[in-house]
């Protein structure tokens, strides 16, 4: 660093200008000219201000910047980071900027700054700027990177701020950041930003886990070392060129232990590595052996060298256990690892099935912003809730990506049919498709798919959409395609659909409408609220009710609305799309409201299960059609008072697996606190190595917070909720 640096407004800013300049020393000279000139700049326009913790807030985007030359970004986002604040902070305007540093930084500037109006509330504003930010992203990714350094750099300094603050600023990043960066595949800085919002989030839990590793890290380290030199040695024996790094496993530490996936003891005991290889044919090699000599079964193999998980990161990972030590070895080559630094920042130096997934990801996106809604000056904040709601949903969606036989990536919500493939292939595929071969084995549209696998869509120029597609389809993209079909049909068109959908619904159990009896129809037409067969048939081809429903109705053995006063559960008030159909929930995975839950057709009716439910594989192997997507009653139809109180009945029994043995004092303790949230407890029973609740909830909502309590109260042991006794 060869520039005399000028003396900025206070010495605490001419560090930062100082540690930003060592940091950018692989820009040219011009470049690093006017990352001094943008400091300089910044200085002036920010004079002002102050950060909470008294010092000049300039500092602030500085230090941004320099987080970002850890990257070795370009000259436009570094001076984009620098005056991150400016538009929205100061004087400066964004035609200042283009015509002191040009368009580009303009336009990244513009893209992190955030959105206000005082006629809209808090959680309107903030979605409006989740908004603007998701398609600044998806016009530009350094715009998400910009926003990920500043929140890392902000996360790292919330201590001048209150502690209703903290928790409120990590809680925002941990469910809008972090999972937008690692489906952009920027897991790098979202690993760094993820251990901070646990600090910020629940200080106790996240110095009880510290203080462990602090206690346990010479014997950490020495395993480390055993570890790492044992891998190093297999490399040379198998005559492999790379290198054995050591990861830091915090983070997933971090994670399973705040999600309650883990107990203390037993993460201390887990290791992970990364060892960076030539080549393809050098990563298999080498994963052959480990999966040999540990006997590694399929569950714990993750290639995600051929199939990428989303973001687009390859790699091949192993995990086994020895000497009582859980080890995650990561393959890779040198692209690889270069590519999954950066993510999408970098996917021009990603492969093409790994550039496929990032595209992927970012279709997917794509579809849910209406840009026509929401723009700078003229902010719809409403239809901005609406989005970042569903962006929400979808981020937190467990996902899987299946490929068409040409190698293109798709990405779908898990659960997803090869029907959802069609369709996001293109309405025109998914409008004419008839059936599928998945891993080049027939199969049908309503089956289930599996992360990973190849699935080819069998089409017929002839064939049309089916009523009944509706109720096993998971994406809202499928079904808004076949919803649009219908909805150009005719009236007499839409009830010829829907009388064929309700006949093949019924030869499902060897029926057809020439069964039904005239009482049969005059019971189904009273329960939609129709005079005629034409009408009933249309409410099935325009969506509003699925064949698959009517014929549960006329098979139940008992097919009325009245409940039985001992059904606490109420389930027909429950479950938002079965009104008028027997229900049970499932007794072998234990459903309750909040579980993302599907329903098998049944001859006794339409049995509730938990979309994860083992028996299910089953069912659907012989009648994917007979699984239909369910969802419950939105949580305020069930809330009986003005005062916001639920209605007593609206319970359901859990399990619950404590990892330790509780002792007299410490039963009354957990009787007491969870009747305090109106958790009964039917069953306490102490075992050998541990303690099993059978408790009543309302909901998934409440036995979480059920969870969390005993886990602050008893000391943070691992709780699993069991579906299965």
């Amino acid at each position: 660093m060869t520039q005399t640096l000028p003396k900025l407004s206070h010495p605490m800013v001419d560090d930062a200008q100082y540690n930003l300049l060592r940091s950018v020393g692989y820009l040219n000279a011009q470049e690093r000219k006017d990352v001094i000139d943008a400091c300089e700049f910044g200085d002036v326009a920010h004079i002002k201000d102050k950060r909470k913790s008294g010092e000049p807030y300039i500092t602030h985007p500085i230090a941004v910047a320099e987080i970002l030359a850890g990257f070795r970004l370009d000259r436009d986002t570094i001076i984009a980071a620098i005056l991150h604040d400016t538009v929205e902070d100061t004087e400066v305007s964004g035609e200042d900027l283009e015509d002191r540093y040009g368009k580009v930084v303009a336009r990244l500037v513009d893209g992190v700054t955030k959105l206000k109006s005082s006629n809209h509330n808090k959680q309107q504003n903030k979605a409006a700027t989740f908004h603007k930010i998701l398609t600044a992203t998806l016009d530009d990714p350094r715009v998400l990177i910009i926003k990920l350094a500043d929140r890392l750099h902000n996360m790292s300094t919330l201590d001048a701020v209150s502690a209703e603050k903290q928790r409120s600023t990590a809680q925002e990043t941990l469910d809008f950041y972090v999972p937008f960066a690692r489906l952009m595949g920027l897991n790098d800085i979202a690993d760094y930003i993820e251990v901070l919002c646990y600090r910020n989030l629940n200080s106790n839990m996240y110095n009880k886990l510290s203080d462990k590793l602090l206690q346990h890290g010479l014997g950490r380290n020495f395993q480390k070392e055993i570890i790492h030199r044992y891998l190093t040695i297999v490399l040379t024996n198998l005559g492999l060129g790379g290198h054995v790094k050591v990861l830091d496993n915090r983070v997933s530490m971090y994670r399973q232990f705040f999600r309650n996936r883990g107990e203390i003891n037993t993460l201390l005991r887990h290791y992970s590595f990364e060892i960076v290889l030539d080549n393809v044919e050098a990563c298999d090699k080498l994963a052959y052996y480990l999966i040999k000599k540990y006997q590694i079964d399929d569950d714990h193999i993750e290639d995600n060298i051929r199939r990428p998980r989303p973001g687009g990161n390859q790699s091949l990972t192993l995990i086994y256990e020895r000497d009582n030590d859980t080890i995650k070895v990561t393959i890779l080559t040198k692209q690889m690892q270069h590519a999954a630094r950066l993510g999408v920042i970098g996917v021009e130096h990603a492969s093409d099935v790994s550039q496929s997934v990032i595209q992927a990801s970012l279709r997917n996106m794509k579809d849910l912003v209406d840009e026509d809604n929401i723009n700078d000056n003229h902010a719809d904040f409403s239809a901005a809730v609406s989005i970042i709601n569903d962006l929400m949903d979808y981020l937190h969606s467990s996902k899987i990506i299946c490929y068409s036989p040409q190698g293109h990536a798709y990405e779908l919500p898990q659960g997803s049919t090869a029907l959802d493939f069609a369709y996001a292939v293109g309405p025109m595929v998914g409008n004419v498709a008839t059936g599928a071969n998945i891993e080049n084995v027939p199969a049908k549209l309503g089956t289930a798919l599996k992360d990973g696998q190849m699935v080819e869509i069998d089409v017929d120029s002839n064939a049309k959409p089916k009523a009944e597609w509706l109720g096993f389809v998971v994406t809202n993209k499928a079904r808004e395609e076949i919803m649009r079909w219908f909805k150009d049909l005719s009236a007499e068109q839409k009830q010829h659909h829907g009388q064929a959908a309700l006949d093949r619904a019924l030869r499902t159990y060897q029926k057809s409408l020439d069964d039904l009896s005239d009482s049969d129809w005059q019971n189904l037409l009273a329960w939609r609220g129709v005079e005629t067969k034409a009408a009933l048939f249309e409410e099935i081809s325009s969506g509003n009710l699925l064949p698959q429903l009517v014929v549960s109705r006329f098979f139940s053995d008992e097919v009325n609305n009245r409940q039985n006063a001992s059904d606490a559960t109420h389930p027909q008030q429950l479950i938002a799309n079965a009104a008028g159909v027997e229900l049970h929930f499932a007794n072998c995975c234990h459903p309750i409201y909040g579980d993302p839950i599907l329903g098998h057709l049944s001859r006794h009716g339409l049995v509730v299960h938990r979309h994860k439910c083992f028996s299910l594989d089953d069912i659907r192997k012989d009648n994917p059609y007979q699984a239909i997507q369910l969802r419950w009653r939105d949580d305020h139809a069930l809330r009986q008072s003005d005062a916001g109180e639920y209605e007593e009945k609206v319970r359901f029994p859990a399990y619950l697996k404590l990892s330790i043995v509780l002792n007299d004092e410490q039963i009354s303790e957990v009787i007491y606190h969870l009747r305090q949230l109106n958790i009964g407890v039917e069953k306490v029973d102490v075992r050998h190595s541990d303690t099993i609740l059978h408790i009543i909830v309302r909901s998934r909502v409440h036995l979480a917070q059920g969870i969390r309590d005993l886990r602050a109260l008893l000391g943070f042991p691992n709780i699993m909720r069991l579906y299965q006794l």
